[in-house]
């Protein structure tokens, strides 16, 4: 049997390095084709010479020649805008998007034309243009699966239970609630962002951490959770589960409750993502002496505010999460480059979405006008701060 030609976007990135962990056990499974990296020449480099891919791409045009000179031979080298272009371009049996940001949609949006399954491991291109995206890949017959945890998760329930339709009263997804949860508020504005990223749970990337602690994150899985299953918004619950190790849960009307269990890492969604709908061993969850600590409560909107206007936002239906996830993109970096306080990032987002002028998006162009626009008023607001 072939094996599946698979491209890896964001190889050098923490999905990435765990998709490849996976695909080098299952090499009579996979053949890599192409692996795409932002700037870490080194370590891309060296997932060539493992992988031996037919193409390479680095984003970042600037670091093309150090590559070329680690790369003699056996791969052809793209770079920048034109070449992640023309990389989204390659035929391929499985794509692994795991660009982080809204950098993600433009090759997705590209590549959904080119791959029969897509794992998406990017949640702001589906917050800012899932319509333009599954009506994509409607059009082309690609398939679409999320490799977000939670959003796997309730891929995984749904897949397993066969719900019917009206079976479910309400999905839920769990939040760890970061690493500032026993912070108290007024102790925010000093804490620093070696402490934020400073996961208990979870080893992710930093935006997403620091995502985790305002629990931005989890407004946007649940329009990720809306999106993929056209679940109503009414029926989507968020829970506190410090543990980590629920990630969704499903109640039926007959009131008992599905939960999908695995430990707070990416190599189940992924796996699920990559053999599906086949599983693989991927060792026990636990000893069976140890014991299971799932406990959960109700989650504090006044503890977690910014949860709140994104989740207002989302019921909105118009260009309100363009902007709220570039402007988070946006004071999430200030502040990993120590130019703000860890409290401006709320304060942002909350004077942008007092001030946006409310837009529907009519076309794909419309989603990077906004996304722009955004960009450009949350940096007057924070540079003003």
């Amino acid at each position: 049997m072939a094996r599946k030609k698979i491209l890896i976007f964001g190889s050098t990135g923490s999905v990435g390095k765990n998709a490849l962990r996976l695909i080098k056990e299952k090499r009579d499974v996979f053949e890599v084709i192409g692996l795409c990296g932002n700037r870490n020449v080194n370590f891309l480099a060296s997932q060539v010479k493992e992988f031996r891919p037919k193409y390479v791409c680095l984003r970042d045009e600037a670091l093309a020649d150090r590559l070329r000179k680690k790369i003699k031979r056996g791969s052809k080298i793209l770079a920048g805008d034109k070449g992640l272009d023309e990389f989204s371009r390659l035929d391929s049996d499985i794509s692994l998007m795991a660009i982080s940001g809204i950098d993600c949609l433009r090759p997705l949006l590209t590549n959904i034309a080119h791959s029969r399954r897509i794992a998406l491991a990017n949640k702001e291109a589906v917050v800012a243009a899932a319509k333009f995206i599954f009506r994509k890949a409607k059009k082309y017959k690609t398939e679409i699966i999320p490799v977000d945890s939670e959003i796997n998760a309730i891929f995984q329930l749904f897949n397993s239970a066969n719900f019917k339709n009206g079976d479910i009263e309400k999905v839920y997804l769990t939040a760890s609630g970061g690493s500032l949860f026993s912070c108290r508020r007024e102790a925010l504005g000093g804490v620093t962002a070696a402490q934020v990223l400073n996961h208990p749970t979870w080893d992710m990337g930093k935006r997403i951490t620091v995502d985790s602690a305002t629990l931005v994150n989890k407004g946007f899985e649940a329009v990720e959770a809306h999106e993929y299953f056209n679940i109503e918004y009414k029926k989507i619950g968020i829970l506190l589960h410090r543990q980590s190790l629920i990630h969704a849960m499903v109640k039926t009307k007959d009131q008992a409750c599905f939960s999908c269990i695995y430990p707070p890492d990416m190599k189940k969604p992924l796996a699920y993502s990559l053999f599906y709908p086949e599983r693989i061993s991927l060792g026990s969850l636990k000893d069976k002496k140890e014991t299971f600590d799932f406990s959960y409560s109700p989650i504090s909107y006044r503890k977690f505010p910014l949860l709140e206007i994104i989740l207002e936002a989302a019921k909105r239906k118009d260009n309100s999460l363009v902007i709220l996830n570039a402007a988070d993109e946006v004071a999430v970096d200030y502040f990993l480059s120590g130019k703000i306080k860890f409290t401006y990032i709320e304060k942002a987002l909350k004077k942008i979405f007092k001030v946006y002028r409310p837009s529907e998006l009519k076309n794909i162009k419309d989603v990077y006008y906004w996304d722009n626009w955004a960009r450009i008023e949350t940096k007057k607001i924070l540079e003003k701060k």
